[in-house]
This record gives C-alpha cells, sequence and structure tokens, in this order.
C-alpha cells in the first residue's frame, strides 16, 4: 500500500479516537497536578438545602419505621414542649402547666395555635396525638408513665394523669401534635402538623417549604428531599452534592468516611454493663463496685473514636439538671478494685475464681471489641469472664431467662431522661434485685422526695449496672454551612439559625 494512503488512514483514527472522547470528566483532560492554565475567580456557586428520607417509609412521626424520617419530625410537627438547650423542656404549643396533684398535669393550649394549614389545635387533637404516640414504638418509653389524657375543650386543656409522681414529667409532653383528620401511613406522605416546615409535592418530588403560620424565621425556606435509604447512600450524596447534610448516630458500628465538614455530636445513649444480681458471687454490692473500678473507661470509650465520652454517670451529664451534681470520676482504680474483692472475700467459696459469662448482641464490631477490652480489663485482677456473642433473638432470650451473669448493653435516654426502664420495669430491669437501693432512691427522686444527688450516691453505692462510656454521633455537612448545631436529641436543632 502506498505511503500517502497510509498517512490518510493514520489521520482518519486519529480524527475518530479524539471525537469518541466527549464522555471523559473534566477533571481528567489535564494532569492534576497540572499549572499551565490559571483558573479565574468565580463567585461560590449558592448552596441548594436538600436533606435525605426514605420514599418508601411514611413520615407518619408514630409509624415511620426509619431514622432518618423519624428525624424529619422534629421539623414538621410542634409538641406541648420542646427541647432546649441542656435537654430542658420549654413551653411551645402549651400556654400553661400546672401540676394539680403529684399525679395530674393540665395543660392549656397557647392561644392562636394553628396547624401549617391554618386550622386551630384543638386539645381533641392533643388527645389523638397522644394515644397514637402511646402505642407507637417510637414514643413508648417516653410514655411509660403517663397513662391517660383528658379533654376540657371548653377550656382548651387536656389533664394527663401519671403512674406514679414526677417532677420531670413536663418532658414527656414533647410527643410531636398532628391534626387527627390528617393522620396517614401511606408512604411518602405526612399528616399535618405545625412544625417549622410543611411536605410539598412538585414536579421534581417531594420538598420541605416553610410553614407560613409558623413566627420563625428560615434561611432556608425552600428544602429539597431526597430518596437516600441507607447511610452509605446518604454519605455518597453528601460528597456528590445531591444533600448539603446528614447526621449518622453510629449506631450501625461503623466508622464512616466524610467528603465536607463534620463535627462530633454528643449523644443521649449509654454503653453499659448489666449485672445479674441474684448470681450468688454478684449479689453483693462491693462486687459490683469492684467490677466497675477495676474498668478502663477511657480505652471502653475509645472504641467509639473521637465521638466516645468515658463516663461512670448513670445520667448524660450534658443534661441541665446535672450541672448541680457531683458526677463520679470515670478514672479506673485498680487498687481499690482490688481491695474490695479481698475484703469481701471474693470468690466466695473454693480456690478456683469463677467464671462469669458475658452475653452481648454481635450483630456490630464495636460490640465485640468493648466485650473483648472488658474481658482482657477484668483478667488482670483475676476476674474471668467468658464472652458469649450471640444472636438478637438469643441474646433477648438469655436476658428474659436470667441465663448470663453479665450482659454488654446500649439505652438511649427518651426526653425525660428516664432510667424506668432500667431500675424499675420488671420487663426490661434485667438483673436488678427486687430490694435494690438504687431502684428504691431513684423513685425518691422523680417524686421530688429526694434530691437528684442522693440518687447518684445511692446508685453508686449499690450499682445495679455499669456506664461504661456514652457513645457519640456525627453531623456531616456541606463546608458552604456555618452555625450547625444538632443534638443527639434532635439532628435539625437550631437549624433556623444555620447559614
Amino acid at each position: 500500500m502506498p505511503r500517502r494512503i497510509w498517512c490518510v488512514l493514520l489521520a482518519l483514527c486519529v480524527l475518530l479516537l479524539m471525537g469518541g472522547c466527549d464522555e471523559v470528566p473534566d477533571s481528567m483532560d489535564t494532569p492534576m497536578d497540572s499549572t499551565d492554565d490559571v483558573v479565574p475567580d468565580t463567585p461560590e456557586e449558592e448552596l441548594v438545602f436538600a436533606l435525605p428520607y426514605s420514599h418508601d417509609d411514611t413520615l407518619n412521626p408514630f409509624s415511620a419505621t426509619t431514622e432518618v424520617n423519624l428525624q424529619l419530625a422534629h421539623l414538621l410537627y410542634d409538641s406541648l414542649m420542646v427541647m432546649a438547650d441542656g435537654y430542658q423542656p420549654q413551653l411551645s404549643l402549651a400556654a400553661e402547666m400546672t401540676l394539680t396533684d403529684p399525679t395530674h398535669l393540665t395543660v392549656t393550649l397557647r392561644e392562636g395555635a394553628v396547624f401549617s394549614d391554618g386550622s386551630a389545635v384543638t386539645a381533641e387533637d392533643v388527645v389523638k396525638s397522644f394515644q397514637k404516640a402511646q402505642t407507637s414504638p417510637n414514643y413508648q418509653s417516653l410514655l411509660i408513665n403517663v397513662t391517660a389524657a383528658k379533654v376540657d375543650s371548653k377550656k382548651r386543656q387536656v389533664t394527663f394523669t401519671l403512674a406514679s409522681a414526677d417532677i420531670h414529667a413536663d418532658a414527656c409532653l414533647t410527643f410531636p401534635v398532628v391534626k387527627a383528620a390528617t393522620l396517614t401511613d401511606k408512604a411518602a406522605q405526612a399528616p399535618i402538623g405545625g412544625g417549622l416546615y410543611m411536605t410539598q409535592q412538585t414536579d421534581s418530588g417531594l420538598q420541605l417549604v416553610k410553614n407560613p403560620h409558623h413566627p420563625t424565621e428560615v434561611a432556608f425556606p425552600e428544602i429539597g428531599l431526597q430518596h437516600l435509604p441507607s447511610m452509605a447512600a446518604r454519605y455518597y450524596a453528601l460528597a456528590s452534592g445531591r444533600i448539603a447534610y446528614c447526621f449518622d448516630d453510629l449506631s450501625e458500628g461503623e466508622e464512616p468516611r466524610i467528603t465536607g465538614a463534620s463535627r462530633p455530636v454528643a449523644m443521649n445513649t449509654m454503653v453499659f454493663l448489666g449485672i445479674n444480681s441474684s448470681h450468688r458471687q454478684l449479689a453483693q454490692p462491693a462486687v459490683r463496685q469492684a467490677l466497675s473500678l477495676l474498668l478502663d473507661r477511657s480505652a471502653l470509650a475509645a472504641t467509639y473514636g473521637e465521638r466516645g465520652v468515658a463516663s461512670a454517670s448513670v445520667l448524660p451529664t450534658a443534661w441541665q439538671a446535672m450541672a448541680d451534681c457531683v458526677a463520679p470520676s470515670a478514672q479506673q482504680d485498680a487498687d481499690a478494685a482490688l481491695a474490695l474483692l479481698t475484703e469481701v472475700g471474693y470468690p466466695l467459696t473454693g480456690k478456683k475464681l469463677p467464671e462469669l459469662r458475658l452475653i452481648y448482641n454481635s450483630n456490630r464490631s464495636d460490640r465485640g471489641a468493648v466485650a473483648e477490652l472488658v474481658r482482657t480489663q477484668a483478667d488482670a485482677l483475676g476476674v474471668q469472664i467468658v464472652l458469649m456473642p450471640m444472636s438478637e433473638a438469643e441474646y433477648r432470650r438469655c436476658l428474659e431467662k436470667g441465663e448470663y451473669e453479665l450482659y454488654l448493653g446500649e439505652y438511649r435516654f427518651s426526653a425525660d431522661m428516664s432510667l424506668r426502664s432500667l431500675l424499675v420495669d420488671k420487663r426490661s430491669a434485667y438483673g436488678v434485685a427486687a430490694d435494690s437501693t438504687a431502684k428504691t432512691a431513684y423513685a425518691a427522686y422523680r417524686s421530688g422526695a429526694d434530691s437528684l444527688q442522693a440518687f447518684l450516691d445511692a446508685f453508686g453505692t449499690d450499682m445495679p449496672f455499669i456506664p461504661l462510656c456514652y457513645r457519640g454521633g456525627v453531623a456531616a455537612y456541606d463546608r458552604r454551612l456555618t452555625a450547625i448545631t444538632p443534638t443527639g436529641y434532635d439532628p435539625y436543632h437550631g437549624i433556623a439559625q444555620w447559614k
């Protein structure tokens, strides 16, 4: 073939190759370290504020099964009381709250309180919302001590009945209030509420828009919603700019890789070591105290990275009620632990130290890491612990049957910071002795008969279970956002001031 024809064919090939390069990303046109072209400064693009949700789940707060949709309840619904800084309740839909006697709390609705459609919030709406919350897995623990609600329509009042006197009962009234006639469990739909935002269906999908009847000004009057059912999908969407913010309570036990800005969030989730007080070796409070003293909580908290907080406190120290209290030290004291064990003659009988079974739900790797640390730290003082990882179902069965000496648990505090589920409720207060002095002291404190400090002291002496640390969460967001103020209770806390 003549040389001229070869040259023509070669030129055609080059042209064809150049034409096929249209789909190569711009970032690959030049090497990453190229400085040949200086790009002039351009104004920063306006932030499009969007949040994650699941369109397969309802936005009804009483029926939602996904955490991401339940988090949006803080934006869509108002409550009789709302949580302020320090986990302190403050009036919202309620104008006044009166304790008429130790077990009856009467609430008067605020004049002019309306839903996002402009209709008035009624006492009947409050009671219907209470009844839905009372049977909802999302709010049952919050309302465990509230047994009934009675309407006085003329006075626009609701009277709540308590099972027992409770000085923090007002915090139980932070459940969402919805317009009863609009309750729906349909996917991607929400009953009408009175929160800062309301839902709106558009051609491009569901979004949140500012509630025109809410007096608070916001920086983002419209918020897009993106269907992102998994945390992995949310982090990817954040990195690609589809959403501007997401909150992760790290309950999946995985350390995220975040592209963008992030900040740790103190969570109200306690990691603790449960104790079967009916076990002969563990029946003595001194032995339980010794177990607490021998643990290195700093190492246990480090399992959760920089977001874990070592703490021996049975209540979150961020709670305003704890401000004037002396919380127990989280420092390890192996000498004091050994002295206590020696004093009570542990083990009580025989020459061989008994083995203590530590059961835990093995569905997350962090739990196994914490359990292993507890085992090795106890072994240093001759306390033998046998680890028993198991499925959720087997774990629950062993707890209910009492087939354990120790168990690893987690407890997420509701708005009223109640410990009833861990200390009082027979269905869930696993291993706590019927005559526990901590349980008695707790009842006296919640009724107002004794101080919080008196309870904390009694708990430290009795030690029915052992607080280990508090898990942290993380807020991840676009670097252009500022003044982000989420809390462990509300991932959108203070969103009106976000910029």
